[in-house]
């Protein structure tokens, strides 16, 4: 029979093979942190300052542990003076 098409000789070195190989392996990596980082769940609340709640204007409203901890020092420390 005969084919319309003529056939590629599809000859693949070892490079080309260990090359495909390694760019499907960063493409599956790329893929699974993408995916892994749209579907993760977000904390409620975060901190926008690292954690530097002498610096943060909201400490008053902040409801992470340590503004709490924070505004319990600062009263700690007015009720000392």
């Amino acid at each position: 029979m005969y084919n319309s098409f003529p056939e590629k000789e599809l000859k693949q070195t070892r490079r080309n093979f260990f090359l495909t190989a390694i760019r499907g392996i960063i493409a599956s990596g790329l893929a699974l942190t993408g995916g892994y980082l749209l579907t993760r769940e977000e904390p409620e609340e975060s901190c926008f300052v690292d954690f530097t709640c002498s610096l943060c204007g909201k400490t008053d409203q902040c409801g992470l542990p340590a503004a709490q901890s924070f505004r319990k020092y600062k009263q700690q420390k007015q009720e000392n003076q």
